[in-house]
This record gives C-alpha cells, sequence and structure tokens, in this order.
C-alpha cells in the first residue's frame, strides 16, 4: 500500500502534527493516559492530554488516516517501507515521507548521530487509608527531580461512592541503573509518600492524648499497588531523505502551519 505522508509518535503533538498536514498516523503510545497531564496550549477544546489524544485520534480514524497498532506489535522502518507486525500478520507500507516524533520501539535503519542513554518513565500506584478526616484535595508535587518527579492524589472507584482522597500516583525518570538500584525501587517510593504526608500534617486518625497533653494517632496506610515501567529511547538519529525525526510542539505547529 503506497502512503504520501506518514507521522509516528505517541504524544498529543505527534498526533496533532498529523491531523493538521493531513498526514497517516501510527500511534505507539504505551504509557497510560494520566489524568494530571495537561497541554501547554488548549487544543479542539480541551487543555487535557488523555481527551486530546482520544479526540485527535477519533478524528484521524473518521478520516480513514489512523494505522491500527497493537500494544505488542512490532514497527520497523527499511528504505521507504513500514513494516508493522500484528496478530501474526505483516502490513507494508511504503510512503514518500516519514515523521518520527518518538524512535522507542521502532527497528530503524537510520544511524545514530548521538548516543543517550535510554530512560524509564516509572508510574508508582498506592491505596492510602487512616489519613484522619476525608481528605477532598492534598497539594500536589511537580519538581525538577528525576525520582518522585510528580505526586498526585485522587479518588479511586475502588472505593464505592468515594469524591475524597483514596489514592495517589507517582511518576519518576530512572535510567536503567537507577531501576536496578534499591535506593529507587517502589519501597523508598513508598518511603517518600509517607514522609510527605507528613510533612503537609497528615499525621492519620487521632486516638487519644497522652499523659503529658501530646496527641497519639494511627499512621496513615500506604499500600504499593503496581509499578508500571515504560522504555524511552533518547538516541539522535540523522535524517534520510525520506525518514524525519523531528520533536515540534503544538506551538510549533500551529505557528508553521499559519504560514501557508
Amino acid at each position: 500500500m503506497l502512503l504520501s505522508d506518514v507521522v509516528i509518535g505517541s504524544t498529543v503533538d505527534a498526533a496533532y502534527y498529523a491531523l493538521v498536514n493531513e498526514c497517516y498516523f501510527v500511534p505507539t503510545r504505551k504509557t497510560p493516559l494520566l489524568f494530571y497531564e495537561s497541554l501547554d496550549l488548549p487544543i479542539l477544546m480541551t487543555d487535557t492530554v488523555s481527551k486530546a489524544w482520544v479526540k485527535i485520534n477519533l478524528i484521524l480514524g473518521l478520516l480513514s488516516k489512523k494505522i491500527i497498532t497493537s500494544e505488542n506489535c512490532s514497527i520497523r522502518v527499511i528504505d521507504n517501507q513500514l513494516k508493522i507486525s500484528r496478530d501474526n500478520t505483516v502490513f507494508k507500507y511504503n510512503f514518500e515521507k516519514l515523521y518520527i516524533f518518538d524512535p522507542t520501539g521502532i527497528s530503524l535503519e537510520n544511524k545514530i548521530k548521538k548516543a543517550k542513554l535510554k530512560t524509564f518513565t516509572v508510574i508508582d500506584d498506592f491505596e492510602l487509608s487512616v489519613l484522619g478526616p476525608k481528605r477532598y484535595e492534598l497539594p500536589n508535587i511537580e519538581r525538577d527531580s528525576d525520582f518522585v518527579k510528580k505526586l498526585y492524589f485522587y479518588s479511586s472507584d475502588r472505593v464505592d461512592g468515594s469524591n475524597f482522597i483514596t489514592d495517589c500516583i507517582v511518576e519518576s525518570e530512572l535510567t536503567q541503573d537507577q531501576l536496578n538500584n534499591f535506593d529507587y525501587s517502589d519501597t523508598m517510593v513508598k518511603f517518600a509518600v509517607k514522609k510527605y504526608l507528613e510533612s503537609i500534617g497528615i499525621h492519620g486518625r487521632f486516638m487519644k492524648y497522652y499523659a503529658s497533653g501530646k496527641p497519639k494517632y494511627r499512621k496513615p496506610n500506604v499500600t504499593h499497588v503496581k509499578r508500571l515501567v515504560f522504555e524511552k529511547d533518547n538516541n539522535v538519529y540523522e535524517d534520510t531523505d525520506q525518514v524525519k525525526f523531528t520533536n515540534m510542539t503544538i506551538g510549533e505547529i500551529i505557528e508553521e502551519s499559519s504560514k501557508r
């Protein structure tokens, strides 16, 4: 099958580029759509990553511009041909131009211009209980740190009818060495969550006063549920006449399209 221009990527930026430029789109996103992710610029009447991703992919699908992939599919680029293997079937597409926003998981012939260590987006999910009075809002964390980079509290549907905080999610960006180091394990993330709760005055459930008048609390329970790990290819690859690598943002895409 001969296609004109094709975009491969895992971000809203990649999908939006495909939509604006009438390209075919190959989605490679493996990380879940997290409720706290937001866009720098609103598009299609939303500023959340999850809603924008779903909307753009729906539109591309209706326009027959979306190439279906699956979680376990393999993608290979040879010359001007794209091979996608899924469900024991190989789909081949010839293209004129290919724009790659994220090379992770793609087999490429392009030379590496600058080698960089791969990193891993690590998501740790925790159940919270015994926080004391029901908490409907707690300050989240976003900081310039690879370990416990983001911490967001939320209300989970595992507790029927709850509209108060029951869980939290922690995001880190780790190297392979860090991933194998106990100092960056889910146990250490758990300690970081407990320490943060204490720092914002969440001491747990009040039990009684000591003879000295000091209150006694039953400490909050922080239970690790699961850890998700997603690899990221950070190498810088050389462009060819037909295969281009880009990391354009939504703002840059809008600016470029406005000049036509």
